[in-house]
């Protein structure tokens, strides 16, 4: 009984090393737009969430593994940035939704761009359902109405809009590893 020598991946071979700087680059980007152009702009009362958008589409087009390891950086990127106030709980939220739409994306649903709006929507109400959880522990007096209305409805509608133009840019800088993928 013969046994096949597998490949080894190790972290300082050139796929494994090219692939993490290049994922890298639209979450660092995605970061910084959010908390530079977005917050200090003014054309919005709001920010989209375009590190959710990054963690998501690297988790679609390249598996739970990528997205989990990409929502720890962007949650902690987010925390250094600033734009999270919700007691590091970004990384771990993150990392879930990394995780998560890796996992229904490889089970479910293709990688299309209707099903990236669909995971954009289920992405963007979560990060709305967490925009709520700690306005009502942060704040004495809740309104939630005011909470919709300035802070939940605004965010969720620009993270949307906002996903359209990032959907082609994820899928360029996943594309040249599943190339190769495709081509085996």
């Amino acid at each position: 009984m013969e046994f096949k020598e597998q490949k080894k991946y190790s972290f300082f071979s050139s796929q494994v090393l090219g692939k993490i700087l290049l994922f890298a680059l639209p979450v660092f980007l995605s970061g910084v737009i959010q908390s530079s152009f977005f917050a200090a702009s003014g054309l919005f009362d709001t920010t989209p969430d375009l590190l959710l958008i990054s963690v998501i589409g690297l988790a679609i087009f390249d598996g739970e593994r990528s997205g989990a390891i990409a929502g720890i950086c962007a949650g902690v990127l987010a925390e250094a940035f600033g734009s999270g106030a919700y007691m590091m709980f970004f990384p771990l939220f993150y990392m879930l939704c990394g995780y998560f739409f890796g996992v229904v994306s490889r089970i479910f649903l293709n990688r299309n761009f209707a099903s990236w709006l669909l995971y954009m929507l289920i992405g963007a109400g979560l990060r709305g359902l967490l925009s709520v959880i700690h306005s009502m522990f942060s704040e004495v007096d809740v309104n939630l109405f005011l909470i919709f209305t300035e802070i939940v409805i605004p965010e969720y509608f620009l993270t949307l809009l906002c996903s359209v133009p990032m959907y082609f840019l994820i899928r360029m800088t996943v594309r040249p590893f599943h190339k190769k993928i495709e081509m085996e």
